[in-house]
């Protein structure tokens, strides 16, 4: 039972909040104090919302902050959420709350990019907060995805040592002991600090949840006063659009450009990423209050619908779209298969279903694009065969806590039912020693 909650710093994370806890809290392990917040062992903890609290913890902290006013504040869901269409928003806002829920179902979270794998922080941000509250925490703006510089310092941000991917390992890492004092290096770029602080202030605005307009429509606006857009509005020049766009952000250094299959879909409406419609409004000069409170007429936005007609008859330059989307396949691909792209850890089967839906491809794009079907036939595999590795994945994870277990504890964590078993146990040998094979088929027999 939660007697004691520390007070919550501005613009700290959720997680931080709960790393703390554990510190003030006097438990004496994780695992305890992940009792005494969450319901179940496999709540696991996700770095950047809250996760399913039991009833005890809801009720402790709803005393101090709102559960929606702690998502809006406190986690990354203005990330995520800003450009989602109302209904969908306001169900995601009250979902992470106040239900369990895995965030991928609610809106899209794309891989990890090189320089945002690990939480990060500021030097002199972390010096003021020792100064003013006795230790440092995790601030939540220095984990928008491409933003490189604290805007308030003007300094680089540093990489930490603690995964910002939820782990299965149920840890928490209070910044106080992974922050050390660390010598800031100022930001001489005023591009950088410029591009910053843009997305700063989109992330940290206040959220409508009145007003639908669609951002493809906003973008379409901003457009209309570029070289980017016909004079009639009914072509869109997104090739000349994305190569200009490219070659600005590169001199830059962030972490992740906006590829021109990811402005495409943006452009349609068919993708909602913060970072990738950032790096459209920012480039096209479009002011932040047009982004977040766009004043557009109900004739502008049938406009842009209209012109939507290009979507089909619009020529797409296939060699250039399959070499843009192969790497961001690659990769995504890559952690869906091993596991490492999802918040839970477990492997899954590489479906074309999943890829349309989740990078936002239309159907039988993937037929013209040879790189892209390379990718996908190395990873294609049946279902006996995913469900296999999921099950040697789930016996070595077991084996790694050193507790006894048995075939319950193999399906609870792997989602392989037991009739299925007979036409999995061929494939086991492909991805397992002998030994470990051997172990998991005299388990299943047991049982």
């Amino acid at each position: 039972m939660i007697a004691y909650m520390p007070t919550i710093y501005p613009d700290e994370l959720g997680y931080s909040w709960f790393c703390r806890y554990y510190v003030h809290s006097g438990c004496f392990s994780h695992k305890m104090a992940l009792q005494e917040l969450y319901c179940k062992k496999s709540d696991y903890l996700n770095k950047e919302f809250i996760g399913n609290l039991n009833s005890g913890a809801m009720e402790k902290i709803e005393k101090i902050y709102p559960m929606d006013e702690l998502v809006l504040d406190h986690t990354m869901y203005p990330q995520y959420a800003r450009f989602i269409p109302l209904e969908q928003k306001k169900d995601a806002l009250y979902r992470l709350g106040h239900e369990p829920c895995d965030v991928h179902h609610l809106f899209c979270v794309l891989p990890r990019n090189k320089g945002e794998q690990c939480l990060k922080f500021c030097p002199m941000c972390a010096r003021e907060d020792r100064e003013r509250y006795g230790e440092a925490y995790w601030h939540r703006k220095h984990q928008i995805r491409n933003v490189s510089i604290c805007t308030k310092h003007k300094c680089r941000l540093k990489e930490s040592t603690v995964p910002a991917k939820s782990e299965q390992s149920f840890t928490f890492c209070p910044a106080e002991s992974y922050i050390g004092n660390e010598e800031a290096v100022v930001e001489s770029d005023p591009l950088v600090i410029q591009f910053a602080s843009y997305l700063d202030s989109v992330f940290d605005a206040p959220m409508d949840f009145e007003n639908d307009v669609p951002i493809s429509a906003i973008l379409y606006d901003g457009m209309s006063r570029t070289k980017y857009l016909k004079p009639s509005g009914r072509s869109r020049y997104t090739k000349m659009l994305a190569d200009d766009m490219g070659e600005f952000y590169r001199s830059m250094g962030i972490c992740s450009i906006a590829s021109i299959y990811q402005i495409q879909k943006a452009l349609l409406g068919k993708l909602s990423d913060f970072t990738v419609i950032c790096q459209i409004a920012f480039y096209l000069g479009m002011e932040i209050e047009e982004l977040i409170n766009p004043s557009l007429t109900v004739e502008q936005i049938q406009k842009e619908q209209e012109s939507h007609y290009m979507r089909d008859v619009a020529p797409v330059d296939w060699e250039l779209l399959d070499m843009e989307t192969a790497p961001v396949l690659e990769k995504f691909a890559k952690g869906v298969y091993d596991g490492t792209g999802n918040e839970n850890g477990r492997p899954e089967r590489v479906s074309e279903k999943l890829v349309y839906r989740e990078m936002g491809l239309l159907g039988h794009q993937l037929e013209n694009m040879p790189r892209c079907k390379t990718i996908m036939e190395r990873y294609a595999e049946s279902y006996p065969e995913s469900w296999a590795r999921k099950i040697i994945w789930a016996y070595r994870k077991l084996e790694e806590e050193g507790k006894p277990f048995y075939w319950t504890d193999i399906r609870k964590i792997s989602g392989v039912k037991k009739k299925n078993l007979q036409v999995v146990i061929p494939y086991l040998m492909k991805h397992a020693d002998v030994e470990t094979v051997d172990r998991i088929v005299k388990l299943l027999n047991v049982c």
